[in-house]
């Protein structure tokens, strides 16, 4: 059976954009004790810092890649070239190759990189980047244990952060979109836990490790995972709801209010990317942005609405002749090919109905929102809208951030650095800032 899901997701298993970290392997005899390197891209006034961890398992070394700026954390890499003198690797985006390649030297290793677009095979530029070894690394302080824990029959698997001093408060990530698991927010997972906080993150069901299938479940369901999971991480630390904050982007950030209106001892909720109503709406605003230039402004409205009663019938909301009915008096158009239209058989996906906008009018914790201003998904009048309602309700305070030329996905959008997916600069210091007003 085919099924259709929200497109309203986060872009990255780097939040969505980080790329798909690919390695050439070739395994020379070279035994290694686990370090780590770090280096710096710069480009114009713009800069990226990464980290490359190799280490010994199973009488092989593994290579992992991180980097805060592009919301990366230990990404497991496959196929390296490593021996005494030599190292290399690819990491592979939806546009671009980037191949890294180094020699070695005294103090790590010296090299560069080269940037090669995906679609021509063209060599886009290069970039001088050494690698210098980490003699004490922060992240090492970090404690990580995974469990597993019952949530509605079943079997969901995530991970306890634990940092080397802790401030006795906890940070919980409400999953997200579609099937990511919780490697998608593992670079934040680390930065708060660096910070102080206890944080928990764990796959939604039916991705990673956790059974079940989430694209059948409706949006309460998932709510009720997220909760059990709560409740689970404040009975295994010892911290309480009222230390305990809870923090969503995207589908997540619109199960934020949900969430802390159903648990009110919770401390506080960070909702990142929010529409302001349904995830049917997102979606249809998601096409008409991509779509646009190609339909043009004389046809789109015709073309949206025809849209839209498609994703209605995915929602369940009218009939398949219905939708068939509306399509009818446009299917000679040529504009008709950039509409989406489902089978009849189509898996139904009540999630599009959902909205969180009429929590956010019940709430009584403080809440934070955070919107890009160039999101591309949610509509750009949402934290307008939220803010109204979040005004309406009892929360204690609450702010409203937004960040220019910022993504659905927080990343920056910056002319000067076309060829990294990077965080908005100040998209991780406005959350830290505004907790730091009551925590």
């Amino acid at each position: 059976m085919k099924t259709y899901t929200s497109k309203l997701i986060d872009n990255m298993k780097l939040y969505g954009n980080i790329i798909v970290v690919i390695f050439l392997l070739v395994w020379l005899p070279c035994k290694l004790k686990a370090q780590t390197y770090s280096s710096t891209i710069d480009f114009g006034q713009s800069s990226i810092t990464y980290q490359v961890k190799l280490m010994q398992e199973e009488n092989q070394t593994k290579v992992f890649f991180s980097s805060m700026d592009m919301n990366a954390y230990e990404i497991p890499c496959q196929k390296v070239t490593l021996t005494k003198d030599k190292f290399q690797f690819f990491v592979i985006s939806d546009y671009y190759t980037y191949e890294y390649n180094y020699i070695k030297n005294k103090k790590g290793f010296k090299g560069n990189l080269t940037v090669n677009s995906n679609e021509s095979g063209k060599l886009l530029n290069t970039f001088d980047t050494d690698l210098r070894l980490v003699k004490n690394v922060e992240d090492d302080a970090i404690e990580k244990e995974d469990f597993t824990f019952i949530s509605n029959n079943l079997k969901l698997s995530g991970t306890l952060w634990k940092p080397e001093t802790s401030n006795k408060k906890g940070l919980f990530f409400v999953t997200t979109s579609q099937g990511n698991d919780r490697s998608g927010n593992n670079a934040e997972a680390n930065y708060f836990t660096k910070l102080g906080y206890t944080v928990f993150n764990y796959d939604k069901r039916g991705t990673g490790k956790s059974e079940g299938n989430w694209q059948s479940a409706t949006i309460e369901e998932l709510c009720k995972d997220d909760m059990n999971a709560i409740r689970f991480f404040s009975e295994t630390t010892g911290i309480p709801l009222s230390k305990t904050g809870i923090k969503g982007s995207s589908q997540g950030g619109i199960k934020v209010p949900y969430i802390l209106t159903r648990l009110t001892q919770i401390g506080f909720g960070i909702s990142v990317s929010c529409p302001s109503g349904s995830l049917l709406e997102s979606d249809l605003n998601s096409w008409q942005q991509r779509n646009q230039k190609n339909i043009g402004k004389e046809n789109i409205r015709a073309a949206a609405n025809i849209q839209k009663s498609a994703f209605n019938y995915v929602a369940g909301n009218i009939t398949y002749k219905s939708l068939q009915k509306i399509k009818s008096k446009y299917v000679d158009e040529e504009w008709m090919k950039y509409v989406w239209i489902p089978e009849q058989e189509i898996q139904k996906d009540p999630k599009l109905n959902f909205s969180g906008l009429p929590y956010f009018k019940e709430l009584v914790q403080p809440i934070l929102v955070i919107q890009g201003l160039s999101d591309e998904v949610i509509p750009i009048s949402s934290y307008k809208i939220i803010k109204e309602a979040i005004g309406a309700s009892k929360a204690p305070f609450f702010d409203i951030i937004t960040h220019k030329n910022t993504s659905h996905s927080m990343t920056f959008l910056n002319p000067e650095f076309p060829y990294f997916q990077v965080l908005a600069p100040d998209y991780l210091s406005s959350m830290t800032t505004w907790l730091s007003k009551f925590n």
